[in-house]
């Protein structure tokens, strides 16, 4: 590793002992376990650490750096979203604003995702879960992620926006192509100008004959007493189609993928359903999989090392959960983020994740991991899991 790191740039403000050589991205062991990987690095490193990798980035494991980084501190912006300087350029709203320009645009959109609105989806999400686990019955395998992790709440949400559901397979192959890291720096892009154009497409649609739909409400909606620009309508539909097309899959495939391994915490909770919402937080702190990204506007003291402007820092939210205590009721995560940009969909998530597991243990037997059938995953701003065979037995 010594000679590796030699052969790239160190900036000179870069203390020798904080430098890591780990690619978040494109590291060989995030696509066997991405946690392990992360875990592994996370103990042979300091709270702070400077990777080469990427065109050079900070990574963030110690909790406390985590919080600063992500509480609103001026110091450290959402402009970025990943460590190359090319994606400041990408304005997603509200993700990549600031406050305060961020804090209107999170009002508008937070009438959307609320408690309340979120409450009165339950039957609707209730029915997708029992249609997809149903299904099962009787089969003594599955592939979970293709079969429930995907079609589930990516259903729910395409239906909650007006997506059509027939177009169900182009639209999560465009979100996991643009999230996923590719050596090839021009394939993201790619996927990007084709998510862009099929949205244009929808919003034109309902821009003529308004529905029942998320879409039409933003067009009808006012931003300081205007109505939103085209431009702002294709940011906000573009960041919720990568966040609900994407992320509730990833939550519900690696929490089956543990219980998969664990087969007392399945006995538990088939036994006794209201353990679900507990085991539902439990199991995103275990397996947080956003490492969201912060630039320094300024230089700024942190962890110990000076930051200076314009570096990048990639926050490995895992790490602020990875040491919690073992009593959950005490234990903390950052899976839905932290600070004033904590994630909109956190209400439809939970929801999810709860109904999900309330119908599987409702229904469904002992599952095991099939053997010498590995899961695919893969590392980045989201460490995802695109397949899960799993092994069923009878109720």
């Amino acid at each position: 590793m010594g000679d590796v790191i030699e052969r790239l740039a160190i900036p000179a403000h870069v203390p020798a002992d904080r430098v890591l050589d780990f690619d978040i991205y494109m590291d060989p062991g995030m696509a066997r376990d991405p946690h392990a990987r992360v875990a592994e690095m996370r103990a042979r490193s300091p709270n702070l650490s400077w990777t080469p990798r990427n065109g050079g980035h900070w990574l963030i494991f110690g909790r406390d750096e985590l919080q600063q980084a992500l509480s609103g501190d001026p110091a450290f912006s959402s402009r970025r979203l990943g460590t190359d300087p090319s994606s400041e350029g990408q304005r997603l709203i509200p993700l990549s604003l600031d406050p305060p320009e961020h804090t209107p645009w999170r009002h508008l959109l937070l009438k959307y995702f609320g408690p309340k609105e979120i409450r009165a989806m339950e039957p609707f999400v209730r029915q997708w879960a029992e249609r997809l686990i149903s299904a099962l019955a009787g089969k003594t395998s599955c592939e979970f992620i293709h079969e429930v992790g995907e079609p589930m709440p990516v259903s729910v949400f395409m239906e909650m926006m007006g997506f059509p559901l027939e177009r169900f397979d182009e639209f999560r192959a465009l979100a996991a192509g643009a999230l996923k890291p590719d050596p090839d720096p021009s394939v993201r892009p790619m996927f990007t100008v084709k998510i862009f154009a099929v949205l244009r497409e929808i919003i034109g649609q309902r821009r003529a004959a308004p529905r029942d739909d998320l879409i039409s409400r933003l067009l009808a909606e006012r931003y300081e007493g205007r109505p939103l620009s085209a431009e702002e309508i294709d940011s906000i539909c573009f960041l919720l189609f990568l966040a609900g097309l994407d992320t509730v899959t990833n939550a519900m495939g690696y929490g089956m993928r543990h219980l998969a391994t664990h087969p007392e915490e399945q006995a538990a909770l088939r036994a006794d359903r209201s353990l679900i919402p507990a085991a539902v937080e439990r199991l995103l702190r275990l397996y947080t999989f956003i490492n969201t990204v912060r630039v320094a506007t300024r230089d700024v003291e942190l962890g110990g090392v000076t930051i200076k402007e314009g570096d990048a820092l990639q926050c490995v939210l895992w790490s602020a959960g990875a040491d919690a205590a073992a009593d959950d009721r005490a234990a903390r995560h950052m899976a839905f983020g932290s600070g004033p940009h904590l994630c909109l969909g956190i209400h439809l998530a939970r929801l999810e994740l709860r109904v999900m597991y309330e119908t599987w243990f409702a229904r469904m037997g002992a599952f095991s991991l099939v053997p010498g059938d590995e899961a695919v995953m893969h590392g980045g701003v989201v460490m995802s899991i695109e397949r899960l065979p799993l092994t069923l037995s009878p109720r």
